[in-house]
Order: C-alpha cells, then structure tokens, then sequence
C-alpha cells in the first residue's frame, strides 16, 4: 500500500528531475500524476475531479490541470442571482400574446430551472427553450388566424345585410331576418369567443333596431317610391343633357373626334402622365394633300365628306388610350402611347395602307385621297410646344418634298 509520504518523495523528485520550480500549482499536478499512476485514491483529488466534469462543455474545453485553473473558469461563471434574473426575463418573452393555454407549462419550466440556473445553457433547457418559443408562435398565429377568420364572417354578414338594406324593396325585412338568423347561430372559433361574442350580441341588437324601423318607415318609402322616381328621372335627364353639352364643347361636329379644345384638355393629362411615370408618347400632324384643290374642284359639301372620311379612319386606325383630334381645317393631330419607337412607325404606315388602300367617291367622281405627315418623339424635347413645333416642321419639309410623305425627327421617312 502506498502512503503518502511515498507519493510526496516521488512528486518531489520528477519535480527535480524535470527541472520544474515547486510550486503549489506544479506540486498539485504532478502529485494528481502519481497519485493516477500509483492508483492511489486522494480525496482531494477527487474533489477535483467531481468539480471538473460539473463543468460545461464550453467550460471543458479549457485546459484545467490544477485548482488555479479551475478557479479561473469558475470565477467568469454568472452568478446565480444575475441568471435568476434572466430566467423571469423568459418567463415575459414565452408568454403567448393570444393563446393561454399552455401558460402552466412556461411556470413550470422557469421554477423548474430556478433551482438549478447555471444549467439554463444546458442542451436539454435551450431545446426546451426553443420548443416552447416555436409551440407560441405556432399557438398564436393560429389564434390570429381564427380571429381573422371570425371577423371574416362577421363583416361578410353585415355587409350582405347593409346591401339588402339599401338596396331591396319588398323582401328586404324578410332577407334580413335570414341574415339576423345567420348572426344568431355564426360558429365563432373558440380563440376569439370571448371578444367577438359581445360584438355579435351588439350586431344582433342593431339588426333588431333596423329591422325594426325599416317596418315603420316601409311605408313611407312606398308612398313615396313615386316621387323618387320622377326626382331620378328628371336627375338622369339632366345627367344626359350635361354630358351631351359637355361632349358638344369638345368634339369637332362635322368629324366627331377631339376638337382644339377636347386635345388641348388631353394635352394636359398626356404631359402629367409623361412627367409623373415617364409615359413615353409621339406627337403626328396630319395634313390631307391637295385638299384645297378637292374644295375648288368638287365643292364645300365634298371637302367635309373627305374631312369626315379621314377622320374616320384615323379614329379606327388610333387606339382608345391615344389621342386623335382635328386641329383645324385639314390638319389632323395625334398624341401615341409607345413602348419602343417603332411601333409609331408601324403605326403611321398602317394609317398610310389603309388611306391609299380607299377609294373615295363622290357624285361618280373617284377621289384618291393621300397626306403628309411630321413625327415626333416627346422624349427628345424640353416642352410639348418645342415638340409640337418640330412636328409641324417636319410636315412642311414633307409638303415640300413632294407630299404623300412622313417624316419622323428620327431620320426616318415613309
């Protein structure tokens, strides 16, 4: 049996032999050595021991070969009063915000880890932590989820019932006494019976009221239905005369498009849209060629045909989003919506087919009919005027030109 002066002599000496300073640290180490070696069993050693496996897996991962190192990791351990206050912390965040049903089992968690708080870094306590965490977020979206559907019904209900209120005649009371009878048995989750129960009560008691009064005054609005509908009329009426003025004060009458004053409105809605959103749109003059030499020819009643004709098929030919108006004689003048720049290209072409593609004839005589045209690109320039000038530029260049022409600001001519 070894004692343990034996242990201390060969403590002392591999001490010696290693050439290590004695000291109580380096003591402590090599005796745990021999006394490991020796299979000998020292009480302090096992205390030692004991302390050390206590320790966390974090804690383990330090080199703890003496008390002194052990005192060191021990000493950057929290106290327990300072992870007791951590600890209630968890008990607020856990709490569900709509569901209570497992509130039980949160207390019981946290008292459970009161008794022991340095372990709330164990695995076991932080997967509980987050199984309780997900498990409320789980409970209350569902809650909400409930609560949503159940308010749902609710104003789904009300507003049929507030249509059949306003809107039937003599069914209405016996509509609503079907929708009243719908509120009284609506199946209300039970996550939001609490809350939405009295305001099913309310909705039910104003329903009775309405009901109510709807039966007093039923009535009166029979008695009256006649002169509301004589008041609506002559309201419809007027309605129609406002819109046929107003549509009168900005449609040119002898073509039925946009006139000066309809294009300038247009003007200003098409130059918001293309300062607000960037909408890019194209400016045409259309002028019909020889159209003074048709008057001199053929009389006043056969140049307003030509005029309407061409109208025509600029109307048919322009899109509803797009802009097309007379712009005074025979000028005619279009505002295009575009994404890219050849689609005003394929635009002014297909207008140039479909002219050259008709056959105008008045009073036997086979008018051939043809135009000239400027375009511009509104992008290019700093104002609509600056824009609309160039356009107007450009139809005189293609006049010169010979006419029966297009000339685009981009180079391009058709």
């Amino acid at each position: 049996m070894v004692n343990i002066k034996e242990l201390t002599k060969n403590t002392l000496f591999q001490l010696k032999n290693e050439n290590i300073e004695t000291t109580p640290e380096n003591y402590f180490v090599e005796f745990k050595k021999q006394s490991y070696a020796l299979n000998v069993e020292i009480e302090e050693i096992e205390i030692f021991e004991k302390i050390k496996k206590s320790l966390t897996n974090e804690e383990k991962q330090n080199k703890i070969e003496s008390f002194k190192d052990l005192s060191i990791v021990l000493a950057k351990r929290t106290s327990k009063e300072e992870l007791k206050k951590l600890i209630f912390c968890f008990e607020q965040m856990l709490t569900p915000s709509a569901d209570f049903n497992f509130i039980e089992e949160i207390e019981n968690f946290i008292i459970e880890i009161l008794k022991t708080p340095q372990n709330i870094t164990s695995d076991e306590s932080i997967n509980k932590l987050k199984e309780i965490s997900q498990r409320r977020i789980d409970s209350d979206r569902k809650v909400l989820k409930d609560k949503t559907d159940d308010i749902v019904k609710l104003t789904s209900l009300m507003s049929r019932y507030f249509d059949k209120t306003l809107s039937d005649g003599e069914n209405s009371t016996e509509e609503i006494m079907k929708i009243k009878d719908e509120l009284i048995n609506l199946n209300i989750s039970n996550s939001s019976h609490r809350e939405l129960k009295i305001v099913q009560k309310k909705l039910i008691d104003t329903i009775y009221k309405i009901e109510n009064s709807l039966k007093q005054n039923k009535q009166i609005i029979t008695d009256n239905k006649e002169k509301f509908d004589y008041l609506n009329k002559q309201i419809e009426e007027l309605q129609n005369e406002l819109n046929l003025v107003k549509e009168e004060h900005q449609i040119d009458f002898l073509t039925g498009i946009l006139n000066r004053r309809g294009y300038n409105q247009e003007v200003e809605k098409m130059e918001k849209k293309f300062s607000i959103f960037n909408g890019d749109y194209a400016v045409v003059f259309y002028d019909i060629d020889h159209f003074k030499d048709i008057n001199d020819k053929y009389g006043h009643n056969c140049g307003d045909a030509v005029l309407k004709s061409f109208a025509g098929i600029l109307k048919n030919l322009t899109r509803k989003e797009d802009i097309i108006a007379r712009y005074g004689g025979e000028e005619f003048i279009a505002l295009i919506n575009y994404q890219d720049e050849i689609e005003v290209e394929r635009y002014v072409k297909r207008v140039k087919k479909a002219l050259s593609n008709s056959n105008f004839i008045y009073k036997e005589a086979n008018i051939k009919l043809k135009f000239s045209a400027g375009v511009t690109y509104r992008n290019k320039y700093t104002s609509f005027p600056e824009a609309k000038k160039r356009a107007d530029e450009l139809l005189y260049e293609a006049k010169h030109k010979g006419r029966n022409r297009i000339i685009l600001d981009n180079g391009v001519e058709i």
